[in-house]
């Protein structure tokens, strides 16, 4: 969850600093200026007095409220989000999913390189409530999934493809068409690429902030990843060393600030960062990124798409500092009809599921049951910009 500045921001069973200055306040006597204090102005005292007692009690509950893991949302609040794990090629798959109506058609939600399935963890429970199936992997070496064992897995898009294509046949059946949702670097990139080989499952395409074009360059942690050091306007330099060790560390908290326009709470920070204290997640965070082709992958997806036939939405944040919106437009200029644009009037960066997952699950649902889909007036969120 994107929350309010680092100021304002709370922590496990902490109050708010707000609610402790509050305390403070009532816990002091009233200042006297005069001794004959008319009883209009005692009056009015006692009123704020009540108000601020309220406000303590109200942000110490909401402090001690108890989350649940797999869904972020309170315990009482978090029963329609499941988790579930299955094994697939040797490799456990850990995923999100809801069960909702037949009549309603399957969802699934890919998340890109450094991320997991916990940042369309409101985004699945807005879903679910509304009556779809979703299903939300963790890709393998993410999240809560495992680690590919060496000498199954060689961490280039083929075997992420197959691997998802595997564990989409066990988790939704092999002949069930369903909408897919992508988002994301590498990751979310090697959705589109699953989506062009299996057209024929795909009921319809949904593209969140995922760079599309040559001109976008890897973010720097993800250049830091592969082994790469930023050469000129963040591009890869190819003069850099790519043989450094395995890495002591991978920023995936940092990563996951860094494209939105707002700071990350402390739990959500940890979420995200979490797996990477593990060194096989971040052997595998490394092969993952040294085995990629960016611009090769770019150009394939390029390519493919010019043929694609099947009901498509390309949805941007406009406030991502890692993708330009613009080049998504630039991206569809030479493709079929059949794919549409779309900016949310929010303002929303890179993992616009995380930003604002009321608009994200909102424009879902619509695409879902072919309602027009039309900009609503943006939600001003208040002292919460890094900018």
């Amino acid at each position: 969850m994107r929350t309010a500045t680092a100021a304002t921001a709370i922590g496990r069973g902490q109050a708010p600093c707000h609610a402790s200055a509050l305390a403070r306040t009532l816990a002091s006597p009233p200042q006297r200026g005069h001794a004959d204090v008319s009883l209009r102005e005692k009056s009015r005292t006692v009123r704020m007095r009540m108000r601020m007692r309220r406000l303590v009690v109200k942000a110490r509950a909401s402090a001690e409220e108890k989350i649940d893991p797999t869904t972020g949302l309170p315990i009482s609040d978090s029963d329609v989000v499941k988790k579930a794990t299955v094994e697939i090629n040797g490799t456990t798959w850990s995923y999100r999913y809801t069960v909702g109506e037949s009549k309603k058609p399957t969802v699934v939600l890919l998340h890109g390189a450094l991320s997991s399935s916990y940042s369309y963890r409101r985004v699945i429970d807005l879903l679910g409530r509304a009556g779809y199936d979703v299903v939300v992997p963790d890709w393998p070496g993410h999240g809560d999934s495992g680690v590919p064992a060496a000498g199954k897995f060689a961490f280039k898009a083929d075997d992420y493809v197959h691997g998802l294509s595997a564990f989409l046949y066990k988790v939704i059946g092999k002949e069930k068409k369903f909408v897919l949702a992508t988002q994301g670097f590498i990751l979310g990139q090697y959705g589109m690429l699953y989506a062009l080989r299996n057209a024929d499952l795909i009921e319809k395409l949904v593209i969140f902030n995922t760079p599309l074009e040559a001109k976008t360059p890897l973010p720097g942690i993800l250049q830091k990843v592969k082994g790469s050091e930023g050469g000129l306007f963040g591009f890869n330099n190819p003069f850099a060393k790519s043989d450094q060790g395995p890495l002591e560390s991978v920023e995936a908290a940092n990563y996951m600030q860094g494209g939105s326009p707002y700071f990350l709470d402390r739990d959500d920070a940890e979420t995200y960062q979490d797996p990477f204290y593990d060194q096989a997640k971040r052997d595998a965070a490394q092969s993952m990124m040294k085995n990629v082709n960016y611009e090769e992958l770019l150009k394939t997806l390029d390519e493919g798409f010019q043929r694609w036939r099947v009901e498509s939405l390309v949805a941007f944040g406009t406030s991502d500092y890692y993708v330009d919106w613009e080049t998504a437009i630039e991206w569809l200029d030479d493709k079929r009809t059949c794919m549409k644009f779309y900016t949310f009037a929010d303002k929303m960066g890179h993992t616009v599921q995380d930003d604002y997952p009321e608009r994200v699950a909102e424009l879902l649902q619509n695409f879902c049951e072919g309602n027009d889909i039309q900009k609503k007036s943006s939600l001003k969120r208040t002292g919460d910009f890094t900018e």
